[in-house]
Order: structure tokens, then C-alpha cells, then sequence
């Protein structure tokens, strides 16, 4: 298994300075831009080297903002208040370079791990592609 966050991967067996995903508190009104969740397909996976930050929305929802401008919601199977402690959280992959739904686990710094159960790309609200 291997501990990434951030631009960092280093392998639990080697424990060295682990970088972290940095996490800003949810601002519910502040935002300008409405962004809104595209479908969830089973076992989509993000390029982990692409996050550039992550903004917990609530115990179970993480909002990813990738290197770029894109951003994905990521959904938890249970409840995972730690994540906002500490300003930052790990996941395990277990595939190099992805963080995937259905497989992977954020760790919150404080201590604990949630399951990734969905990853749904965010669009800007009136962008939605026709169906």
C-alpha cells in the first residue's frame, strides 16, 4: 500500500515527509461560480498527481480542485468528520498515480480511513453537455 498526497507518493515502508492535500473549510455563500455534479460512472479513477487542493463540503463530500481548473466531487461510504482537522488528509491507492471509487481510502491526519465510494466530475452550472 502506498500513502500519496499532494505530489508525493512514498511507500508505507519507507516512512519519510508525505506531503498533503490541502483542505479550505467550505465557504456556502461566498462562491461566485455554481458548480454542479455530473454522473457517477462505477469505478472512476483520478489522476492523484493533479490535485492541487480539496475543500470539505461535509462529513461524507470533498469537493477536488485539480491542477487546471477541473474538479471533481468525491463521495465517502460512511461519515469522516476528521477530514477537516488539521488542514489536510492522505489517501492509500492501489493503483499508482489513481485514486479510484469503490477501491481507495482518504485518511483523515487525525487518524482514521473512509472509503472512496464515488467520484462524480463537477461542471459549471448552464455547461452541462447535451444528452
Amino acid at each position: 500500500m502506498a500513502l500519496f498526497s499532494g505530489a508525493l507518493l512514498v511507500s508505507t515502508g519507507a516512512l519519510a515527509q508525505i506531503a498533503r492535500v490541502p483542505v479550505q473549510p467550505s465557504q456556502s455563500q461566498g462562491s461566485k461560480e455554481l458548480w454542479v455534479p455530473g454522473k457517477a460512472k462505477p469505478g472512476t479513477c483520478i489522476d492523484a498527481g493533479q490535485i492541487a487542493g480539496a475543500v470539505v463540503i461535509d462529513p461524507t463530500t470533498i469537493e477536488l480542485v485539480m491542477k487546471g481548473g477541473k474538479r471533481w466531487l468525491l463521495k465517502l461510504r460512511n461519515a469522516c468528520p476528521q477530514l477537516s482537522y488539521y488542514g489536510g488528509f492522505y489517501y492509500s491507492q492501489s493503483q499508482a498515480g489513481k485514486i479510484c471509487a469503490g477501491r481507495d481510502r482518504i485518511i483523515g491526519r487525525a487518524g482514521g480511513a473512509c472509503e472512496v465510494a464515488k467520484l462524480m466530475p463537477l461542471v459549471k452550472a448552464g455547461k452541462r453537455k447535451p444528452r
